[in-house]
């Protein structure tokens, strides 16, 4: 009777040790950040950026541009209305995502002012929350500068300054683990070796 409890207590020690393994793998895909850096300057919407295995595709009305060292927060290139693109570049900037996200973070600066700006998540089409962020002027600096960042469950973002041009730049998306291939087929040898042991031990 000890030794088949001691062979159960392995197998279930096995079982355990693999499963540990395959939620690790699951979640090994960190952050993907967006600061368009590899995104040519004079881009404008609609285009997508793929990083870190996730998928953004930014809609609305604005354009990639040098930031020309005229903010403080955002740096290199930045996704920005009015600036490199046309005169007419206005209104919401909408962010789709190819994996359910679980927090976003982001900078943003609103030209000239230092203003409200107002940010809406939603889960394919339905709405998941909605706040509004508040921009501040550096030392220095002339263009008002804010950080955003929102929690839930959500896969689009919809982001506006209806006062004036709108900036983005260092979006930090973080979203829910997807188990990888190689994860996935190492679970599954670990069960399948785990049944044929105890199917042996069974015949014993």
């Amino acid at each position: 009777m000890p030794r088949q409890m001691s062979f159960s207590r392995t197998i279930l020690n096995g079982f355990v040790s693999i499963t540990s393994l395959f939620f690790v793998l699951s979640s090994a895909r960190g952050d993907a950040i967006y600061d368009f850096e590899n995104i040519t300057a004079g881009t404008s919407t609609p285009f997508t950026d793929t990083v870190n295995g996730l998928s953004a595709t930014f809609t609305g009305s604005a354009s990639v541009c040098e930031s020309l060292g005229i903010f403080s927060s955002l740096t290199g290139n930045v996704l920005i209305q009015h600036l490199c693109g046309p005169p007419t570049e206005s209104g919401p900037i909408t962010i789709a995502f190819s994996s359910n996200l679980t927090r976003i973070t982001f900078d943003f600066a609103t030209a000239g002012v230092a203003v409200p700006i107002m940010f809406s998540a939603f889960e394919d089409s339905t709405l998941v929350g909605s706040t509004t962020f508040t921009s501040s002027f550096p030392p220095g600096a002339f263009n008002g500068e804010g950080l955003g960042t929102f929690s839930g469950t959500f896969n689009r973002v919809v982001i506006n300054n209806p006062s004036s041009p709108l900036a983005l730049d260092n979006i930090d998306a973080a979203s829910t683990a997807v188990p990888e291939p190689a994860a996935l087929a190492l679970l599954g040898a670990g069960l399948v070796i785990v049944a044929v042991a105890t199917r042996h031990k069974r015949r014993q």
